[in-house]
């Protein structure tokens, strides 16, 4: 498809048919579902994008305004943009789409996916990492994986008598988060806490995913996860612990219960956010590989 020239146009948020573009997303090769335009909605207001003609290929442009500049800015908790089109995509396309992007346009903080693969340009490109594990296998075989660290904490929760609990309340997963986010290098924000609330709404009402939460033998909250499904996917959205979570290794045990439930699935458990240090590592010790996706950002921008 991008060994020729291809039309591609510049919309504004409210030109955009997002009936097409939604159907574009979703049948793209590499769906995921930060770009789908209800989550836009609710961490970029007013997004942009660049589209073909025929809506086969898109890229999202989350542009907020900067004294007066437009400037494309990784939204909160939309860990991955870039393209998505429905064909094979190559380093020819990517070219043309980063040209299609108006030149006085200034470019903070842009994240693509791994499927993109970028060509050479005049911006600073900074690698980070997404964090999957393939469910295919048996659970057998997964767990023989697991780190010796990933073995104990385990262990641990279940000799403190540490039990799951599916599908908790939105509120108290909001609550807890807020005030034990021990995993991400960014503290959340409470504008972030506001879209988090959109994002659950959402995903809780179309049945996309929902909330475990760990609790300890006197029936305290220690620890939760957010998962979310996708086209595959099963991504492990927003986490928090406290100490005795932390300590007793419930976030393990949440995960590996998860796993164990959805093992011999063509299924993929991932972690986008690439500043979830502290979850990362934990879930690498279950086993997951990371995987490059590329960040630009322009020279000339410096607030």
């Amino acid at each position: 498809m991008s060994d020729y020239p291809i039309k591609i146009n510049h919309y504004r948020n409210n030109e955009i048919d997002l009936t097409l573009w939604d159907e574009t997303i979703i049948s793209s090769v590499n769906a995921c579902i930060y770009p789908l335009s209800w989550y836009l909605n609710i961490t970029c207001p007013g997004w942009e994008a660049l589209i073909t003609e025929d809506y086969r290929s898109v890229m999202p442009l989350p542009v907020s305004r900067r004294y007066f500049v437009p400037v494309i800015i990784q939204p909160a908790l939309t860990w991955q943009l870039g393209i998505f089109s429905k064909d094979i995509m190559d380093e020819s396309l990517s070219e043309q789409f980063l040209c299609a992007i108006p030149s006085y346009y200034g470019i903070k903080s842009c994240q693509f996916n791994k499927f993109n693969a970028l060509p050479y340009s005049n911006t600073i490109k900074k690698r980070k990492n997404t964090t999957e594990l393939e469910l295919i296998s048996s659970y057998d075989r997964i767990q023989n994986e697991y780190s010796d660290n990933a073995k104990s904490k385990i262990q641990s929760a279940l000799r403190n008598r540490i039990s799951i609990m599916q599908n908790i309340s939105s509120h108290e997963f909001l609550q807890f988060i807020y005030r034990f986010d021990r995993f991400s290098s960014r503290p959340i924000k409470p504008t972030w806490l506001l879209f988090l609330r959109q994002i659950l709404s959402n995903v809780i009402r179309y049945r996309m995913g929902e909330i475990h939460g760990a609790y300890t033998r006197e029936n305290n909250l220690c620890a939760v996860v957010f998962f979310i499904r996708f086209k595959g996917r099963q991504i492990i959205h927003s986490a928090a612990a406290d100490h005795e979570g932390i300590n007793h290794g419930a976030l393990y045990l949440i995960i590996d219960q998860y796993i164990a439930e959805n093992t011999e699935k063509n299924l993929i458990l991932s972690i986008d956010n690439p500043s979830a240090y502290n979850l990362v590592s934990a879930f690498k010790e279950l086993g997951a590989k990371s995987y490059p996706f590329i960040s630009l950002k322009k020279r000339f921008i410096f607030f």
